[in-house]
């Protein structure tokens, strides 16, 4: 009886319905996004190198704006280049243009803008983009609305990078912002291949207080035209994208 028993219990088990695997759905792809940066520059050009990664731009000295990415000068296109190189493709450029339609006076390098509003437009709708970081590889006048507008961005926790200048002084110009946006903004010095300052930088003070100053390559720099040509940058304009690209590798290392 016993064994009949166990049996016949045997052959119901075999007998129930074997219950199927739960069919997985694919797993869904991640979508890593790219950081974004507002370069306040000349304008951007649209090259076969950057045509992905250029998102917008948008046209604050002008009215109604200038055609998109279509810059007169090749400043902002280079200093883009450099930063996209720099992270690989990594990052998601939107331009501000703030040159003077105008053009600039023969003894001036682009780009030019006499009035400090477009710059400081500039800035706060870049703010409000929420951005991750602002390049700024101009000379700025040490205008308050300016000052307060890169302080703001700070405030909201954007990272802001300034070129120190070109003049060769022994302390860095864009101090005013650079002060008022410590300790989340940072002044870039140019250094050669060899690490050596640059004949041309604006150096820190002997004694820097109250603002961060760092150094990235700025003599002959490799970048590209508004026509893709390959060219060289030499200056703290095309050192301050590098020090931009070292911000957004932090973070991603940070992050993970």
């Amino acid at each position: 009886m016993k064994t009949l028993l166990l049996s016949f219990l045997a052959l119901l088990e075999a007998a129930a319905p074997v219950a199927a695997p739960p069919v997985l759905a694919p797993p869904s792809p991640v979508r890593i996004e790219r950081p974004r940066v507002a370069i306040i520059d000349s304008g951007v050009a649209r090259t076969a190198e950057l045509a992905a990664l250029v998102s917008a731009e948008y046209d604050m000295a002008s009215d109604p704006g200038r055609a998109e990415f279509q810059p007169r000068y090749d400043h902002g296109t280079m200093v883009a280049t450099i930063l996209a190189r720099a992270v690989h493709g990594q990052v998601d450029i939107i331009s501000f243009r703030i040159d003077d339609p105008a053009g600039c006076p023969a003894d001036a390098n682009p780009p030019c803008q006499p009035s400090a509003a477009p710059v400081a437009r500039a800035i706060r709708r870049a703010t409000d983009l929420g951005v991750d970081a602002i390049n700024i590889s101009l000379s700025l006048d040490p205008d308050p609305s300016i000052t307060a507008a890169i302080a703001d961005a700070a405030a909201r926790g954007i990272r802001v990078v300034l070129a120190a200048g070109n003049n060769g002084y022994d302390h860095p110009g864009n101090l005013g912002p650079a002060r008022a946006a410590f300790p989340n903004a940072v002044l870039v010095g140019a250094i050669d291949s060899n690490g050596k300052p640059w004949s041309g930088t604006n150096r820190p003070d002997a004694a820097p207080e109250g603002y961060n100053y760092t150094w990235q390559l700025g003599v002959k720099v490799p970048t590209a035209a508004i026509d893709g040509r390959a060219v060289t940058g030499t200056g703290t304009s095309f050192a301050a994208p590098l020090e931009t690209a070292r911000f957004l590798a932090s973070r991603t290392t940070a992050a993970n």
